[in-house]
């Protein structure tokens, strides 16, 4: 489940993330791809992406036309002109017409780019399809990945919806509903599915399952699973970043002890079967020192060498997936940037 920080994985997140910050502005843009050289600063990289995800969108009208570009060969002339002549009057509903148009053409590069998510949730957290399918969340010295299964269970036993309900609610949401009738179903399940980057809100006006859940794979049943202390105590930093009143100013930061501590127990995480033996105080001690490890490196103060001949933050995580590449991957970074 836990895994050290693999530079695929945060070039993944901005892959989604750069069109929302172009947004802010070019600049911004600019800034946040040249951190992306040879020595990635995760935490800043997070923290950053957090700031510009609550930031007024002065250059939006410019993110949406790069995004349109990735769909505009594919569309008749007429089609063209229609997105283009809408871009100009109404951005909201030009947003919803070139997701909408991205789903038509299964163009992967925009299924889940954060135009068109709600900027607020699942800042870290991103949907892949590859060789391990499932939620990945990146948390800056480790990431965690849940299989498709596993986050179906924990939404179930979490707002206590019965699983064959809510897989039928699920494959509602995946032909497309409207804003207002997304916001009628029950807070619980919306916000779970937001935080969980499940639905796609293309301006505000319809709501869509995230293209890359495929729901043929899930099975309606809800079953809880194991896990390691690590992955726990990771799920519980999950909890608080996601439960911040203003995520900015909790992202790529670890609680402090006492909110930690105070929510490391079974009934905060319903979907994990709780091992009597997990200590709050070891799993806090160990997550102390991978993310003191990342500021030293994102700080230039701690070489990989000397990361992985030292404690080591990566002890008791699975070996790193090196299939993860947004270069290889549906994840590319190719589309026009300016």
């Amino acid at each position: 489940m836990l895994q050290p920080s693999h530079r695929g994985v945060y070039e993944f997140l901005w892959s989604e993330h750069k069109y929302p910050v172009m947004g802010v502005s070019v600049k911004a843009f600019q800034g946040m791809a040249s951190r992306l050289g040879k020595r990635p600063q995760l935490l800043i990289l997070l923290k950053r992406l957090a700031d510009y995800a609550f930031a007024e969108k002065k250059e939006n009208y410019n993110a949406l036309l790069n995004a349109y570009m990735s769909i505009k060969t594919g569309l008749l002339r007429p089609e063209r002109q229609k997105i283009i002549e809408t871009l100009l009057v109404d951005e909201k509903t030009a947003a919803r017409m070139i997701y909408e148009e991205a789903l038509k053409a299964h163009e992967k590069s925009l299924s889940g780019c954060r135009l068109f998510f709600a900027p607020e949730h699942a800042i870290y957290k991103f949907w892949d399809t590859q060789d391990r399918p499932g939620l990945w969340q990146c948390f800056g010295p480790f990431q965690l990945h849940l299989s498709p299964q596993q986050i179906f269970s924990r939404i179930s036993l979490e707002t206590g919806i019965e699983p064959s309900e809510l897989l039928t609610q699920l494959a509602v949401l995946r032909e497309g509903i409207s804003a207002e009738e997304f916001a009628d179903w029950p807070i619980k399940l919306s916000l779970a599915l937001q935080q969980n980057n499940m639905v796609a809100t293309p301006g505000g006006q319809i709501a869509y399952l995230h293209p890359r859940i495929n729901l043929e794979k899930i099975l309606p049943v809800a079953e809880r699973f194991t896990t390691d202390i690590l992955s726990a105590a990771a799920m519980i930093i999950e909890k608080t970043w996601d439960r911040a009143e203003y995520i900015p100013e909790v992202i790529a930061q670890l609680p402090n002890f006492n909110d930690f501590t105070g929510s490391f127990r079974a009934d905060t995480l319903p979907a994990v079967v709780w091992d009597k033996d997990f200590s709050a105080g070891e799993a806090f001690e160990l997550l102390a020192q991978a993310f003191w490890q990342q500021q030293a490196k994102d700080n230039g103060q701690l070489n990989e060498e000397s990361d992985e001949n030292g404690s080591g933050a990566g002890v008791g995580m699975e070996a790193t997936d090196e299939e993860i590449d947004p270069e290889k991957g549906e994840h590319g970074d190719d589309e026009p940037c300016d």
